[in-house]
């Protein structure tokens, strides 16, 4: 579970993990290479930084995008 998640430059979010693993991500490959529109609009940097955690869930919008935990912490995720 995410328990932190800061901002820190372009499209890159320093996550904190509930068992003091903390990674920096950076979003822009995953966003710009999505063919799904409700995700690509997270380009925009201002939208971008609108993130929240949910539940330990990284999350944007009302249900429009949120990544699994464990994808984050395991350097994986996808469009």
């Amino acid at each position: 579970m995410i328990t932190q998640a800061t901002y820190l430059t372009g499209y890159s979010i320093n996550v904190l993990f509930d068992d003091g693993t903390r990674k920096n991500i950076d979003l822009y490959e995953f966003l710009s290479n999505s063919k799904l529109p409700m995700v690509r609009k997270y380009l925009d940097i201002e939208k971008f930084r609108q993130f929240r955690i949910e539940d330990g869930t990284l999350v944007w919008g009302e249900n429009e995008l949120d990544l699994n935990p464990m994808n984050i912490y395991n350097g994986v995720y996808d469009a």
